[in-house]
């Protein structure tokens, strides 16, 4: 004889079992990649970047000397929140909001990862956080802007900030009597800042209506995560995007660390030594339109060894048998696959190459296959160019993937 074991039915109230929601961060500065239509002089791009900064609002810093003194929390039971430990002794101060970097920042010191404290409710982000911070004893500065914790890098860290850096880099243009001459093609302004400086009147055409200049990038950021660097760099025209060739061993950085005011010092060498180096780029541009490419078939389906699949490779394909006016541009894989074999020169292989990224790129913030895409074509251009320029051109500014394109 069986016996039904009888079933036990547990209710709940509605809502019983919900978690309270995760504290949240304040939104960072908002980040811009402006290629401007006309390239505009260099004061008029420092006062675009620093009037950016002035909207984010006022710049300040507070040491905090030892974290174990300092609470994470929230005063609106949304926001995350730093503020000192009400202490003996200690004036009170009002709570910080912190921002979506700052919190990041937080999170690598203490050894959580930040991606899964965010996903956690709200009381237990607060301890696991607090507990971490209590750990050991740890000093930093925090970064405000607004009101907010726009980062938390080291007490050692130098703040070698837009307005100094910007400062810097005019007074050392003037000196070496570049500053009238020299116009931006593009500025980037948020956690990363960059402006992309040529010399228009002494730009060459390597062919007809394919212009390059040569110049500089001037790279910084003020929430720890790049130095300041002045990188060499030829600009073609003819690409939207800037068809980039980069020179790394001509590339100068200075850590945030040590004394600022060496700062006017470093950029009195690095600037005039950087224009050097990118005008004698000029020189192997020319060259590269003599470097010939026994089958251009051959060397495009190479591509594929960076990550890109066979319809990118045909994509570049296209466009360079359209380019050549070898097919019209509706024609089949195979009539192109027969069309490319051919001789040709690594300058037009490339220049494929950047016009296919360039219309990937632009819908990358679309689709996250695009953007890799686009990636790979960036670096398939990278590869060839370091061919024909005999140069390491491996390691674009981060500032030209992470920032959206703004026109202005």
């Amino acid at each position: 004889m069986t016996t039904a074991t009888p079933t036990a039915t547990i209710t709940t109230k509605p809502g019983a079992l919900e978690m309270p929601a995760p504290l949240t961060p304040r939104p960072d500065q908002r980040e811009q990649w402006i290629a401007h239509r006309e390239p505009i002089g260099f004061e008029e791009a420092a006062q675009l970047v620093l009037d950016a900064h002035a909207e984010d609002g006022e710049r300040d810093d507070v040491v905090a000397h030892d974290l174990r003194s300092w609470a994470f929390g929230s005063g609106d039971g949304r926001t995350m929140q730093l503020a000192p430990v009400p202490l003996p002794g200690r004036t009170h101060s009002p709570p910080i909001a912190i921002r979506d970097l700052a919190f990041r920042q937080l999170a690598q010191r203490i050894g959580a990862p930040s991606t899964y404290l965010e996903t956690l409710p709200g009381k237990l982000q607060i301890a696991c956080v607090n507990y971490g911070m209590t750990r050991q004893k740890q000093s930093a500065l925090l970064r405000l802007a607004g009101g907010e914790v726009r980062a938390i890098v080291s007490e050692r860290y130098a703040a070698i900030d837009d307005a100094l850096l910007l400062d810097a880099v005019e007074e050392t243009l003037d000196r070496a009597g570049y500053l009238a001459e020299t116009r931006v093609r593009a500025s980037a302004v948020g956690s990363h800042t960059l402006l992309r400086i040529t010399l228009p009147t002494e730009s060459i055409a390597v062919r007809k209506d394919d212009v390059i200049e040569y110049g500089i990038d001037i790279g910084n950021s003020e929430v720890g995560l790049r130095s300041v660097q002045v990188t060499p760099i030829t600009y073609r025209l003819v690409c939207t995007n800037g068809m980039r060739a980069w020179r790394s061993e001509a590339a100068v950085r200075m850590r945030h660390v040590g004394d600022p005011k060496r700062l006017h010092e470093q950029l009195r060498d690095a600037i005039p030594a950087a224009f050097a180096e990118a005008r004698g780029d000029l020189d192997r541009w020319r060259r590269a339109t003599e470097v010939l490419v026994d089958d251009a078939l051959e060397e495009i389906e190479g591509l594929r060894v960076l990550g890109l699949t066979q319809s990118e490779v045909q994509a570049i394909g296209r466009e360079f048998a359209t380019a050549q006016g070898l097919l019209p541009p509706n024609s089949s894989a195979a009539s192109i696959a027969d069309a490319l074999a051919t001789s040709t020169t690594a300058y037009d292989v490339a220049n494929a190459i950047t016009a296919v990224a360039r219309d990937y790129t632009a819908l990358s913030s679309l689709d996250t296959d695009r953007r890799c895409a686009a990636s790979g074509m960036a670096a398939a251009a990278r590869r060839l160019r370091g061919v024909v320029l005999g140069v390491d051109d491996a390691a674009p500014f981060r500032s030209e993937v992470r920032l959206s394109p703004v026109g202005r």
